[in-house]
């Protein structure tokens, strides 16, 4: 190859690299970047969606268990099939005022029927999801305390709601299967 050709294949390519990097430079970066308010507001879309199908479970939980058996305790160390929904009810209202910096509405279900039961479950969803709709996302790494032990963002501590509530459900279907009754099958899509 001549010194001459050389020359030309390096030019030509010298130049190629700086056209690159022009186009490379001329590039609008916000478009390849995460929108964040966007992916907050999904993952409260997310959120909203787990809260809607987790109501219709444990409302199908409830229904499933008769009402003769709603007190069922297979060892007196455990706690009740109907002690663990009030559980979820007390836990979603006062986790979730902690967690959206919200007040919780005041409410009664020390001995309630099983219809009783049903709508105080509702009425909890539909205000942890009523909450979650109004949230300000902007507050998402803002640090909160949870029982004077466990610090965490407020975006962590939806996650952690959502959870507790799935455990306690898991242990009332646990309670039922002992006591004979037959639950709903999970679930887990739309």
């Amino acid at each position: 190859m001549r010194k001459s050709d050389i020359h030309k294949k390096f030019k030509n390519l010298f130049s190629a690299s700086i056209l690159a990097l022009l186009l490379v430079g001329c590039v609008d970066t916000n478009s390849t970047q995460v929108d964040n308010s966007s992916y907050e507001s999904k993952q409260i879309d997310n959120h909203i969606t787990d809260w809607n199908r987790s109501k219709a479970h444990v409302l199908a939980v409830l229904n499933a268990m008769p009402e003769e058996k709603l007190n069922f305790k297979p060892t007196e160390d455990v706690r009740s099939f109907s002690f663990e929904l009030k559980h979820i009810i007390g836990s979603v209202y006062g986790m979730m005022s902690d967690a959206l910096e919200i007040e919780p509405p005041q409410v009664d279900i020390e001995s309630p029927s099983k219809a009783d039961l049903a709508k105080a479950l509702s009425d909890c969803y539909d205000w942890a999801i009523k909450s979650l709709e109004e949230y300000d996302t902007s507050k998402n790494s803002e640090i909160i305390e949870y029982f004077g032990t466990y610090k965490v963002s407020r975006e962590r501590a939806i996650f952690k709601i959502y959870e507790h509530q799935a455990h306690h459900k898991s242990k009332a279907i646990a309670n039922m299967r002992v006591a004979g009754a037959i639950p709903p099958a999970y679930f887990l899509f739309d």
